[in-house]
């Protein structure tokens, strides 16, 4: 995990409250693992934060994970009733 400290005074954020969030969402991403279950982030998993400049999101910490699906997150009810993710 790396708390990018540039992006969290711009985003007005306390670096310790993004660590711990980071932390935390490691540490899920682990116990996912665990059971098998993955996490989905897109291409890359991070905490970002919008200022509204319109000139893209604030990445305020990138998240080191290994068990991120970065598919496009289409998904929909499938023959057997269960919503279900593209394969």
């Amino acid at each position: 995990m790396l708390v990018n400290s540039d992006e969290c005074q711009a985003a007005g954020v306390d670096e310790k409250d993004v660590a711990r969030i980071a932390r935390g969402i490691e540490r899920y991403v682990k116990d996912a693992k665990k059971i098998d279950l993955k996490i989905f982030g897109g291409s890359n998993l991070s905490l970002r934060f919008e200022d509204g400049k319109g000139i893209g999101a604030l990445v305020v910490a990138d998240i080191d994970c290994t068990n991120v699906d970065g598919g496009c997150g289409a998904c929909g009810t499938n023959e057997d009733g269960l919503l279900r993710g593209e394969f």
